[in-house]
């Protein structure tokens, strides 16, 4: 569950290639409509599809579609997540895997036209799901901490992983985390056990639109065909790395979003090898 941004790689024209890349069948339960997305984009277009959400939920439900897993990112409005706390509700099973990705926030400050209202909204969302995928803005909003710049001390991510306890389930992975200068990545947490893993690779300059939707696609989609939590972590930041690397080497323009299609057959390889041959 996500939006649909009609130009400019990010939400859907993103997860649905990238969840299906990963051997998972995807559906999809459209949050809003827009032209663009908000990065840099200016007079775009949205259209908030909150009423079609329960019907196309209860329709599913209907023909009997079970699923084995439930992705939700960006969100018309933070009224939008009580609907979706329905639709969750009426489409999850008992071993049905919820992730969210908070998607509201970047670079300490909000996405065009959200507030301390979509932080709520979250905080609540975060609290169903059995993983969360926050970026470093994200994390500090949600645990309620100060946002610092890069780059990232130790001390700092503990202070994110533990005001986040609160609003997670069992799984907390915070991205772009920048732990020295010129070094980006992503620091996983298993409450249960209190296990970290983190997969970091060179920060390149700039900003990169839609590589936190990939991510967590991908880890999510991993996740729900039965990857452990490091296998899913490190393909996943694979996927995102060289989709970043070809974007950077082309020169393409930013807003555009990264080349990630050019980056799949080396990830489904990745996949492949996860589960022993099999796509």
């Amino acid at each position: 569950m996500h939006d649909i941004s009609g130009f400019g790689k990010c939400s859907l024209t993103v997860a649905l290639p990238v969840v299906s890349a990963t051997g998972v069948e995807c559906a999809c339960i459209p949050t809003a409509l827009l032209s663009t997305h908000t990065g840099e984009f200016t007079g775009w277009t949205r259209r908030d599809l909150t009423d079609q959400m329960l019907p196309i939920a209860r329709h599913w439900a209907d023909c009997g579609i079970e699923f084995d897993g439930i992705y939700s990112g960006y969100l018309a409005s933070p009224e939008q997540e009580l609907v979706l706390e329905e639709v969750i509700g009426t489409l999850a099973g008992p071993d049905t895997l919820v992730i969210c990705d908070p998607a509201m926030a970047d670079n300490g400050v909000y996405y065009s036209g959200f507030d301390d209202g979509m932080t709520e909204a979250f905080r609540r969302l975060c609290a169903r799901a059995d993983v969360i995928t926050p970026n470093v803005t994200e994390a500090a909003l949600l645990s309620g901490a100060e946002f610092r710049p890069a780059p990232h001390s130790r001390g700092y991510i503990d202070r994110l992983f533990d005001g986040l306890e609160r609003h997670a389930g069992r799984f907390i992975a915070i991205t772009g985390v920048h732990p020295a200068e010129g070094v980006i990545g992503t620091v996983v947490r298993d409450r249960q056990t209190g296990e970290e893993r983190s997969a970091m690779s060179a920060a390149l300059p700039g900003m990169f639109y839609g590589t936190g939707d990939i991510f967590a696609s991908a880890f999510s989609a991993l996740l729900v065909r039965g990857a452990s939590v490091g296998d899913a972590l490190d393909a996943a930041a694979g996927l995102v790395r060289e989709s970043i690397e070809r974007c950077y080497e082309r020169g393409a323009p930013r807003p555009y979003g990264v080349d990630f299609e050019g980056a799949l057959p080396d990830y489904v390889r990745r996949v492949q090898e996860i589960f022993g041959g099999k796509a």
